[in-house]
């Protein structure tokens, strides 16, 4: 599935989980929808450009700093990415 059949996919569930009558019915639903989030959450991440995944720049030997363009985490998502 591309990644706009599973954001479809994801709003469809939220709704139907909006919708629903009963807690099982609702939470079923919302299971399903945090199941598609997080595939849509890993197919849309990608290395940050300025430290390459790695989460931090190297100052000296000594000295690292977090980088400040993905906050330390090491990845981008594509579509806050800024150039």
């Amino acid at each position: 599935m591309s990644i706009n059949e599973l954001k479809v996919n994801y709003k469809k569930l939220l709704n139907k989980a909006d919708k629903a009558n009963g807690r099982k019915e609702t939470i079923s639903y919302l299971n399903r929808a945090a199941k598609i989030k997080s595939k849509i959450y890993s197919k849309t991440k990608v290395n940050c450009f300025k430290c390459n995944g790695v989460g931090y720049l190297r100052i000296t030997l000594d000295e690292a700093r977090t980088c400040l363009c993905c906050f330390g985490k090491g990845f981008l998502i594509e579509e806050i990415q800024r150039f």
